[in-house]
């Protein structure tokens, strides 16, 4: 029983600890509006791709490549690949200009490497390329890809090398794609001080950030707990208006979530609450269960234990959306409880305690 009751009781001291609430600086009009579109056009991609029978089109870590897409069966494919690369390293040192070592020539050894999934092979010829490359005219497509296949090898030595230089380069402008992947790496790692990095060169040198740069910028402060500044990033994203933004649809779906969440940790309830209301209604079953959990979390903060607990019990019996349902359904039987210790208190001026 005191197991079954630590973490609801826990949950309630974090809750309970929030700041009080704010002046309401919640969202401005146009971020407000930008924040509907938002909702608004995800519901419609999501319909439109149920209704053609259409996964979800995300882009496969580290390569970008779409998992969407099928592939038609290519039973040579690889062996082509294998009898060029033989080919090509036979001859490489008389191809290009002059019968000299070509960089073109050692790029193509690389991705032929890289499409057999020999990262190890690949990762000597993008040096090799880099070395010959002295006019830089392969640069910014052997960086990413290089980093690409360090990542998939999983050689943080090189991916590490990969993210120094790329911090070490002069500007972030023409780098983004080996931003965006040096930040999702070092968020899978943990690496605090890697993130810590990144996100002061991109302080420096990033002014007009792409969206889905600006997405991972606040994703990863978002992780640092610096909530302040990912509201920055998420305020600009939305104010931008409904579109996809490059962005799939569970990572515009985590900013759609992300505003009110962060507004509602720090003491902003009333605007967080706006929010969820919005997002309770929405078409999206996630969404809207996540806008119910988080409004009986709000109910519970206020005092309102009846309504928080019948909150926590229409999120606990509905479709299993998440693990935090669990926490909805212990919360259940603890706010109906507090309602009862309130009800019965008040003949001796308990409630003066509670917020009506």
């Amino acid at each position: 029983m005191r197991k079954k009751m630590a973490m609801p009781l826990l949950m309630t001291a974090l809750l309970l600890a929030l700041p009080a609430g704010a002046a309401d600086t919640g969202l401005t009009n146009p971020e407000s509006d930008g924040y509907l579109q938002w909702l608004h056009s995800l519901e419609k991609a999501v319909e439109g791709r149920q209704k053609n029978g259409l996964e979800e089109g995300n882009l496969l870590f580290p390569f970008d490549h779409p998992g969407w897409q099928g592939i038609e069966v290519q039973p040579y494919r690889h062996l082509s690949i294998s009898k060029a690369i033989g080919e090509l390293e036979r001859e490489w040192q008389l191809r290009g200009q002059d019968r000299t070592e070509s960089p073109l020539v050692a790029l193509a050894n690389a991705r032929n490497y890289m499409n057999l999934s020999e990262f190890d092979s690949s990762l000597v010829w993008y040096g090799k390329a880099t070395e010959l490359d002295t006019e830089g005219n392969f640069l910014r497509e052997v960086r990413r890809e290089k980093m690409a296949a360090a990542v998939a090898q999983r050689d943080s030595l090189a991916v590490q090398e990969c993210i120094t230089n790329t911090i070490g380069n002069s500007a972030v402008t023409g780098q983004e794609s080996e931003f965006i992947l040096a930040l999702r790496w070092a968020l899978v790692m943990r690496d605090q001080e890697t993130v810590d990095l990144l996100l002061q060169k991109i302080r420096q040198d990033g002014s007009n950030l792409p969206d889905r740069l600006r997405f991972w910028v606040a994703y990863a402060y978002g992780w640092r707990q610096d909530r302040l500044t990912a509201m920055t990033h998420l305020r600009v994203l939305v104010q931008s208006g409904g579109l996809s933004r490059d962005l799939a649809e569970s990572q515009r779906a985590w900013v759609l979530k992300a505003i009110p969440d962060f507004l509602f940790l720090e003491g902003q309830q009333d605007a967080a609450r706006q929010l969820y209301e919005v997002m309770a209604g929405s078409s999206l079953p996630r969404l809207a269960s996540w806008g119910h959990y988080q409004i009986a979390n709000l109910d519970l903060l206020d005092g309102r234990y009846l309504r928080a607990s019948e909150g926590f019990n229409r999120i606990c019996e509905a479709k299993r959306q998440g693990s935090w349902q669990d926490h909805a359904c212990a919360m259940t039987g603890l706010a109906s409880e507090m309602e009862r210790l309130k009800s019965e208190g008040e003949p001796y001026g308990v409630s003066a305690f509670y917020r009506p």
